[in-house]
């Protein structure tokens, strides 16, 4: 059994807010949003790929599907923020 470390678990979650959100790659995604007053965010939470928008510092926002606060911001994973 592999196990994710953190680095593996934050790429694989911008890889599917790139996908949901519509952007080709992640530098499209964050170049998108980097000014922006809100931000696209992924459940943490292993095998949950909810998505909202969020503020863009967001790291515990709350998630619809899992009912905790493990809601991350794109620029908070991608470690702009």
């Amino acid at each position: 059994m592999h196990i994710q470390s953190p680095a593996e678990k934050r790429r694989i979650k911008l890889d599917l807010l790139v996908e949901s959100e519509g952007y080709d790659t992640l530098e499209d995604l964050l170049q998108a949003v980097i000014t922006d007053t809100v931000s696209p965010g992924i459940c943490m939470t292993e095998g949950c790929s909810y998505t909202t928008e969020v503020e863009p510092d967001q790291r515990e926002g709350w998630c619809e599907m899992c009912g905790k606060g493990t809601v991350v911001s794109a620029l908070v994973l991608a470690e702009i923020i």
